[in-house]
């Protein structure tokens, strides 16, 4: 599932206010800092995984032919082929 924009501001912000409680950090710089980092650091992992579905689209895409003839399930090869690509690129999913 994709996550909106709104759903990563959230998320990098329950993680600021739990490392402040949990006073397991000390921050050196403004919150708003260490929010807009781990915001930042978020958006780019979904990017990334963005664009390797992208890739595994077209991918899929030149080999649809076989993959009818095979009856193939795209959702099935699709998620077989990203995790191949993800552990070959050392990606995190």
């Amino acid at each position: 599932m994709r996550l909106g924009r709104e759903q990563v501001d959230g998320m990098a912000s329950l993680i600021v206010k739990h490392l402040r409680d949990q006073r397991l950090v000390t921050f050196r710089v403004d919150e708003t800092k260490v929010w807009e980092r781990i915001r930042d650091i978020f958006l780019k992992d979904l990017m990334v995984e963005d664009e390797l579905n992208r890739e595994v689209e077209r991918i899929l895409e030149s080999h649809s032919r076989d993959m009818q003839q095979s009856d193939v399930d795209y959702r099935k090869m699709f998620q077989l082929v990203k995790a191949k690509l993800a552990r070959e690129r050392n990606i995190v999913l």
